[in-house]
């Protein structure tokens, strides 16, 4: 027997076949990108958290290596910018718009997500420390897989004794690619403790908390690769409540709490974190902080705990998580699926002195 190909024994054909097809199946329902550092990729949580930030512009980066012990790794990155339009009235309302991209692969097939997406949102002061925001979202999407390096029933040689890759598929592979928009909403309410329009945060007032919601997938694009009436396989609507809450219990000590929930047809997640944020230098110019998060996540047949680090300074925050698997999926994961890492750098535009009494600075903290 050739060393170079798997025996009967050792690789059965039906339940590779059956375990394959499940495995593709569960990627054509197309259950969407996963964060750890979830509250990191604000856009992936709510449209409505758009523009949510201090300063006028926010640069967003996010990658994830998941699972590097199971044969095949999966890999994630996201890339995004918002920015808020020139306002004369921006201390109680404004408009952000914004652009991102999201990349995600993983499997034998190299089953790829490629998303374009333009963001708005819409942020109006209700009270002195509430604001809501209502923002929408306008996506761009591909998925595309591989052949190579995936073997079929009907590649089996009983000469051999098991899989023969060379011999020919009566497998159909005519469309490997799907395109498709995709279109989302979100609302996001902001409660803040700091209610004036200082110049200059020197940190005092830090309490802040967000909670809303997303939901995704309103037109149920058709996912399926194969045209025709039979296989069609639309992208279930996905819904998704949370609240980001940081609250300051010391002069230089803050309470943090992130929690979300997702619903995608039978599909349920849960994640959960709680931590403590320490500020070492408040002074403007310098100032430093980080952040300690043990981070949770529940779904359906996989549980991990994530502890997170995060470091702030002036405009930069950069932040560090590793999951540990703690599920029966362990067995394959050998109880380890993979760091995440993300950079954020919020930008204040400059004005020159004779236009800050015209126009105002984002009241965002």
């Amino acid at each position: 027997m050739n060393k170079g190909i798997p025996s009967i024994r050792k690789f059965p054909i039906c339940w590779f076949f059956w375990g394959g097809f499940m495995l593709f199946a569960t990627f054509l329902s197309a259950q969407d990108i996963h964060w750890t550092q979830f509250y990191a990729a604000p856009m992936n949580i709510s449209p409505g958290l758009v523009g949510i930030f201090p300063g006028e512009t926010r640069f967003m980066g996010n990658y994830r290596s998941q699972w590097h012990s199971v044969p095949v790794d999966y890999r994630t990155l996201g890339l995004s910018v918002d920015s808020k339009l020139p306002n004369k009235r921006a201390d109680r309302h404004f408009v952000t718009l914004g652009l991102g991209f999201n990349y995600d692969q993983g499997g034998v097939s190299r089953l790829n997500f490629t998303n374009l997406n333009l963001n708005g949102s819409y942020t109006q002061r209700l009270a002195s420390k509430f604001y809501a925001t209502l923002g929408g979202q306008w996506a761009f999407a591909q998925r595309r897989f591989q052949t190579k390096g995936l073997i079929f029933d009907d590649q089996y040689d009983p000469s051999l004794g098991g899989i023969d890759p060379a011999l020919p598929t009566q497998e159909d592979f005519s469309n490997r690619r799907n395109f498709f928009t995709d279109l989302n909403v979100g609302l996001n309410f902001r409660f803040q403790a700091r209610d004036d329009n200082e110049l200059v945060d020197r940190l005092a007032k830090r309490t802040k908390i967000d909670a809303g919601f997303g939901i995704y997938h309103l037109n149920t694009p058709l996912q399926n690769f194969i045209e025709d009436d039979f296989s069609e396989i639309d992208l279930p609507i996905r819904f998704t409540p949370y609240i980001l809450a940081t609250v300051k219990v010391g002069s230089n000590l803050d309470l943090i709490y992130n929690a979300m929930f997702q619903t995608q047809t039978s599909y349920r997640q849960w994640l959960n974190g709680i931590g403590a944020k320490l500020h070492l230098n408040r002074t403007p110019g310098k100032q430093l902080s980080i952040q300690f998060v043990a981070n949770y996540r529940s779904y359906d047949f996989e549980e991990s705990i994530a502890p997170a680090f995060e470091i702030f300074y002036n405009h930069w925050r950069a932040g560090f998580s590793y999951d540990v698997n703690v599920s029966e999926f362990e067995v394959a994961t050998r109880g380890k699926s993979g760091p995440e890492i993300f950079v954020h750098y919020h930008m204040a535009k400059a004005k020159r002195k004779r236009l800050l009494p015209e126009y105002k600075i984002c009241p965002l903290i």
